[in-house]
């Protein structure tokens, strides 16, 4: 029983190790193909996403497993970089969500209505769009920013 909570747990706060958040579209293209079972890449306009200059590329993955079960996935490119990886669950386990979350990374730093923020693990869970959020640290000073200014 301890072996099979943690696997769930470790299963929902960790990316798997060959993501490269940071890294850019080559660095994480593999990992990317071998994740999803289909993958579609956009070309957004910059200006729609706050921390990009130049280029906004996102990748949506679909089948990709989180917490034992296939999920959508979006692998966003700000710039050039993997600045972070949004993988969507459904409303009914958030809560559970969030526990493992808290067990594997202590109390939330920012907590809101809305998404519970983990600063030291740059994670976040988020309950007004239910979903995992993963940030590298080039880009941690904006969400923690947006979660400080959110939680008011």
């Amino acid at each position: 029983m301890l072996i099979a909570a943690l696997s769930t747990l470790l299963s929902v706060t960790a990316l798997p190790e060959q993501v490269m958040l940071g890294g850019d579209e080559a660095a994480n293209a593999s990992a990317i193909e071998g994740l999803c079972e289909v993958a579609e890449r956009r070309v957004l306009d910059p200006e729609t996403l706050p921390l990009a200059q130049d280029s906004h590329v996102q990748i949506d993955c679909d089948g990709f497993e989180y917490g034992g079960a296939p999920r959508r996935s979006e692998f966003v490119f700000a710039d050039g970089r993997l600045s972070h990886i949004w993988v969507l669950v459904d409303a009914s386990e958030v809560d559970g969500l969030d526990e493992a979350f808290e067990a594997a990374f202590g109390s939330p730093s920012v907590r809101s209505d809305s998404f519970s923020a983990y600063i030291n693990a740059n994670a976040a869970v988020r309950r007004d769009t239910p979903e995992a959020l993963f940030y590298s640290d080039h880009v941690a000073p904006m969400f923690e920013g947006w979660f400080q200014q959110s939680a008011g």
